[in-house]
């Protein structure tokens, strides 16, 4: 008696359930009475289905043939199969439809069927099933083959209600699938075919023998693709697919067999089988060679479409850049013309800055890309103020919408906790990157709005900040919406609309806003504009007022000598005006040799901090901080160092503090922010 209360020989069940764990497809039986309902399923039938056990089968069908079928092809296939029942006088049937697994996924199965009367029961189904998704178009075609595998599979089947079904005969009725199915005594060697089909038949190999690893590997030097010979003769002996099959309970391999002179995609596996008549390996071999051409067309699909996009963003990358370098170009050979007109000096040095910050930050987002791809993008959060982010983000775009005649208002009446941990510097890129879209996109005479508000939470002090950017630009297409936040993707080629930057900039954006675990989104409408919505949850600090702007008072570090590293003298020089501008005393180094000399010979407490380059030849930036700090004066193990570098990934910044520095700042740097960073650690 199954847990069904059908009544079917125990043994018959064992042996099924057994084997049809290690082959594909699974089996059940139903009443022929609608809604037919279920007398027996095994496992398999179960994991077809998503399911993981026979509870969260019968939630999922009810237990029924109906609950089994896609509701559009239940109809279908249930009048075809009472036809071909009504039709055949042995009572079989061959159907394929369409299944809703337990995750929502549809896929197609095939159902090898037999009608029996049995006195207890009545009127019964029992059916082989197996998932055909993958293999639909080729089983199709295959269908003839398939058909007097049903037979033999009804006959098994037939005989199972009278009489024990021995493994050999379930061996065979399950191996639909596959070329064909060996069963080896894994002690002795000797094996038995159960089943092969008629191409594998034309190979000439022996039906049953002994020794079948030896036998094995003997046939496969002769058929093997030559490419996949050495990797499966050292794989496929006795010993290595036992200690294989005993560590990770199944054996699997892949490799190609000529076959009419092409090579055929081959996948064998092998299961042991152990009960109280011993221990039975069972080998399949499957002809896979269609799903591989299909996975490696899809393969070499996607390589296109990768080279593809690569080469429309270097495309884009190449117009981009050049149009900032050519304005830095020309408006520099502008200004040396024209050395005796302040006002046109004046003009030009502001476009030259304009079209430097611009590059900057197609050079910035092109760094970010890799790291997100690289997995390798982190937050680095701190206290900061969220009205010095406004501050800015004012002072940078006011002046872009200005030059395009835009209406740009700025609100944050809602915020009322400023001070908050963040990573500053990304949750302003954030903002700064989707109002500059606005403005990118945004034709002259219209509006642009940046909305900040806050939700205080009643309790604990982590509350939500909903960040709002509203235009009346040009707006997205329905089509493009979805696609707005992938990398490299722009709805027009700029070559054609005139508007820069890489195509990578919301996608950039969107990872930030992830990895801060809040959520973007997007409305829009062609020709009416967009919104962009930003909310995350932000730790409140104890202020709960915007604390004043930036300060750029630098008074302090008037006196303050420091010890300049730097091998390139351009580099050098503009840092050595900047610090003197503001009152500093600079000693320069042109290598890191040189620098560790200084050190040496200078009294104790010279320098009040370093500025050290990373790349320099004779010594690097790493080797003079790790010599510096290896030095006996307690004064060299303190001092500020502060890389100033060009190279700019996270793993940098890292390999500059596990050097021993004291914190870092990417070449170009802006001169505020080095000189925060001298007076945080001076």
């Amino acid at each position: 008696m199954s847990k069904t209360g059908f009544e079917i020989n125990a043994r018959t069940l064992s042996i099924i359930d057994e084997i049809g764990g290690h082959m594909p497809g699974g089996y059940f039986i139903y009443k022929a009475e609608e809604p037919g309902d279920l007398l027996y399923a095994n496992d398999a039938v179960f994991k077809i289905y998503g399911c993981r056990n026979l509870d969260e089968f019968r939630e999922l069908t009810g237990y029924t043939f109906r609950g089994m079928v896609h509701p559009e092809d239940y109809s279908g296939i249930s009048t075809s199969i009472d036809e071909q029942i009504e039709d055949d006088e042995d009572k079989k049937d061959y159907v394929e439809y369409r299944i809703v697994r337990k995750d929502g996924a549809i896929r197609w199965v095939d159902d090898f069927g037999h009608y029996l009367e049995t006195e207890n029961c009545g009127g019964i189904y029992t059916v082989f099933i197996s998932d055909i998704t993958e293999k639909h178009e080729r089983i199709q075609s295959d269908l003839a083959s398939q058909e007097a595998t049903i037979a033999e599979l009804s006959d098994s089947f037939k005989k199972a209600h009278a009489e024990l079904i021995t493994f050999s005969r379930i061996a065979q009725a399950l191996a639909n699938d596959y070329f064909c199915i060996y069963i080896v005594d894994p002690d002795t060697g000797d094996y038995v075919e159960y089943d092969s089909n008629e191409e594998f038949d034309q190979l000439g190999l022996q039906k049953s023998g002994s020794d079948f690893f030896g036998q094995c590997r003997k046939n496969m030097r002769r058929l093997i693709h030559p490419e996949d010979r050495e990797q499966f003769l050292t794989l496929f002996s006795n010993e290595r697919v036992m200690s294989i099959l005993k560590q990770d309970g199944t054996f699997t391999t892949r490799f190609r067999l000529m076959m009419n002179g092409a090579p055929v995609y081959i996948s064998m596996k092998a299961t042991l089988l152990e009960d109280e008549n011993g221990s039975h390996l069972v080998i399949g071999t499957s002809n896979i060679d269609a799903q591989v051409r299909r996975e490696q067309e899809y393969k070499r699909r996607v390589a296109e479409a990768k080279i593809s996009a690569k080469n429309d963003f270097l495309t884009n990358m190449s117009h981009d850049i050049r149009t900032p370098m050519n304005a830095i170009i020309g408006y520099t050979n502008i200004a040396n013309s024209h050395l005796h007109d302040s006002n046109k000096v004046r003009d030009s040095l502001d476009k030259i800055g304009s079209s430097s910050h611009f590059l900057l930050s197609l050079i910035n987002d092109i760094l970010d890309i890799s790291k997100m791809e690289d997995g390798k993008m982190q937050l680095s959060n701190g206290p900061c103020n969220l009205g010095d982010i406004f501050h800015r983000i004012e002072d940078i775009t006011a002046l872009q919408a200005r030059n395009k005649s835009l209406v740009i208002t700025y609100r944050y009446k809602d915020v009322k906790h400023y001070r908050v941990n963040a990573d500053e510097a990304r949750l302003e890129q954030v903002l700064i990157n989707i109002v500059g879209n606005a403005i990118k996109y945004t034709p002259e005479g219209k509006r642009v709005d940046l909305i900040a508000e806050e939700d205080v939470r009643p309790a604990g002090n982590r509350h939500l900040y909903r960040f709002i950017i509203r235009d009346t630009g040009i707006g997205i297409s329905e089509e493009f919406l979805p696609h707005i936040f992938e990398s490299f993707t722009r709805e027009q080629n700029t070559t054609i609309n005139k508007v820069q930057g890489t195509g990578l900039g919301l996608a950039i954006t969107a990872k930030i806003v992830e990895l801060m675990g809040g959520t973007i989104s997007v409305r829009s409408k062609v020709g009416e504009g967009s919104e962009f919505t930003v909310e995350v949850e932000l730790e409140a600090l104890e202020s709960t007022e915007a604390e004043g702007g930036v300060d750029l008072d630098f008074d302090d570090l008037v006196g303050t000598r420091v010890l300049l590293v730097e091998d390139n003298e351009i580099n050098a020089e503009i840092a050595i005006v900047i610090l003197e501008q503001y009152g500093l005393i600079v000693d320069h180094a042109e290598n890191g040799l040189v620098a560790l000399q200084m050190m040496r010979s200078g009294s104790t407490g010279l320098y009040q901090a370093i500025l050290m380059d990373i790349q320099m030849p004779v010594m690097n930036g790493y080797e003079a901080t790790g010599a510096i700090r290896a030095m006996d004066d307690e004064y060299c193990k303190r001092i500020p160092i502060i890389a100033v570098s060009a190279n700019a990934y996270d793993e940098d910044v890292q390999a500059c503090l596990a050097a021993g520095m004291n914190a870092h700042i990417a070449k170009p740097y802006n001169p505020d922010e080095l000189l925060r960073l001298l007076r945080q650690f001076v």
